[in-house]
């Protein structure tokens, strides 16, 4: 693979990034990205993804700074990134 680190999707129309605290109980959040306009979480991003020989699984390699789709509003959109409840 010639990219070291990999891309993620949501980085070119991303709201605020989730905090990261140092509080034991905030360790193991999980973040969804979600629309922040319906909170819907049916997302879709353009993308391509190369198979890694090393991690013997796809890898995301390219999202074209292309902008996030919502399919709930079935419109272009800005991420916000919600917690999740569960484990």
């Amino acid at each position: 693979m010639r990219h070291a680190l990999l891309v993620n999707p949501f980085n070119s129309n991303s709201g605020p990034k989730p905090a990261t605290s140092p509080n034991a109980s905030q360790r193991d959040t999980r973040f969804a990205p979600v629309c922040a306009r319906c909170q819907s979480d049916d997302l879709v991003c353009h993308a391509i993804a190369q198979w890694s020989n090393r991690s013997q699984q796809w890898e995301l390699a390219n999202t074209f700074d292309q902008p996030v789709h919502c399919n709930s509003c079935d419109s272009q959109c800005t991420v916000a990134w919600q917690p999740l409840n569960w484990r």
